[in-house]
């Protein structure tokens, strides 16, 4: 048994020490590509190659093609990219050798983004001299304490600052659920989570046989309780939308339905919100491929022309773009001054953005829409990208057979 054993450490230690060697190397290799999109983002043409100095617009979206992530996230890790290079080239070197993480490089980025160069090399020498310590959130807050060790100052001051972008988002997650969550000055978080806290412990104590909640599911539907005053008599009294297949309404089938801004949610689910007493209907058509059927002709789309385009496509049909189709103009995708028809099938959500870049006078991206809702584009340097309409049976693009 004990040779047994023995084996079986000498197996683990093996595992461990080639998982070690994994970590390093992708370490490295993070590294090696910071310094390539460092190297990218400093690209600067010259006058004669760039008259309307365009690049800089332009550099962001072919990346984002190469990485197959949005313009944005694009644009942000080459400006991540570039500051860990030149502001703390210790730190890459350090990532290099594997000493630390891609993770634990962001955390030390973001704590120096508000300080002098000068300063940053400081915070760096202090953070690095600790190491990576026993984990992530360990080094995090190493960082922090080296920012105000070295600019104590400044500290409530930025405080103050962040305290204006105080705000809430939602994050649509899996299993229809989602997260709620709020940027709030620190003493106002607390107090939210004592009041919580507190009406929990109320209604534990108070509750009877029937309540089996958890303590954190009474939080969670406090919370909502509070916010929009829903009660027994009163459920979600909000304007929520959910399109829900007529046969999973009638109960002949399970397709997801579909809440817009989240995505798909369960038959079960969908059919409960849309048959509660304070929901109302709306029809929408599709055929039996999941596609939404409609034509008109007018120099102006109409109303229903511009729902039924929002609805086909649900965000801007640039590649990659994810601004939701409500907060976009809605473009013709041949020019109607070119002979192009104001009907759905030359029509298209386009944020403003993305508007002005296909009609960029030194470097247009060229579109077209050669099936109704699947928008092909060509990028400056020629690359070819292809978008497709919403998919309303499966949730996702929706392919054209063969």
């Amino acid at each position: 048994m004990r040779d047994a054993a023995a084996a079986f450490d000498d197996q683990v230690r093996d595992l461990l020490s080639r998982i070690g060697v994994q970590a390093a190397a992708l370490a490295a290799t993070h590294a090696g590509l910071l310094r390539l999109l460092a190297e990218y983002a400093g690209l600067r043409p010259s006058a004669e190659a760039d008259p309307l100095f365009s690049f800089d617009m332009f550099a962001p979206e072919e990346l984002a093609g190469v990485l197959r992530v949005s313009a944005a996230t694009a644009g942000g890790q080459m400006g991540f990219a570039s500051s860990a290079v030149r502001r703390l080239p210790r730190a890459t070197q350090a990532l290099e050798a594997g000493v630390l993480d891609l993770q634990r490089l962001r955390s030390l980025e973001t704590a120096v983004t508000p300080l002098t160069d000068e300063q940053a090399s400081q915070v760096e020498d202090q953070v690095l001299a600790g190491g990576p310590r026993r984990n992530r959130g360990a080094f995090g807050a190493a960082c922090r304490r080296a920012v105000l060790n070295v600019d104590p100052g400044g500290a409530a001051e930025r405080a103050a600052e962040r305290r204006k972008g105080r705000h809430v988002r939602l994050y649509p997650g899996d299993d229809a659920t989602s997260t709620l969550s709020a940027l709030l000055p620190a003493e106002d978080a607390v107090a939210c989570d004592e009041q919580l806290n507190q009406i929990a412990d109320e209604i534990i104590r108070t509750r009877d046989a029937d309540d089996q909640r958890t303590r954190d599911q009474i939080r969670a539907d406090t919370l909502v309780d509070r916010i929009t005053g829903r009660t027994p008599l009163r459920p979600l009294p909000c304007d929520v939308q959910v399109i829900v297949p007529i046969t999973a309404l009638l109960g002949l089938g399970e397709e997801p339905g579909e809440i817009p801004g989240f995505g798909p949610i369960p038959a079960d689910i969908a059919r409960d919100l849309a048959m509660r007493p304070t929901s109302t209907w709306r029809r929408m058509l599709v055929d039996p491929q999941g596609a939404l059927i409609e034509v008109a002709d007018r120099r102006h789309p109409s109303p229903a022309q511009v729902r039924h385009v929002r609805a086909r496509n649900r965000t801007c049909v640039h590649p990659g773009c994810t601004r939701r189709a409500t907060r976009t103009d809605t473009d013709h995708t041949t020019p109607y001054a070119a002979g192009g028809p104001t009907i759905v099938d030359n029509l298209g959500p386009l944020c403003l953005k993305h508007h002005r870049l296909r009609h960029h006078p030194d470097r247009p991206w060229i579109i077209r829409q050669p099936r109704p809702g699947t928008f092909t584009w060509t990028s400056p340097l020629g690359t070819t990208f292809t978008v497709h309409p919403h998919d309303y049976l499966t949730g996702e693009e929706h392919l054209a057979a063969g």
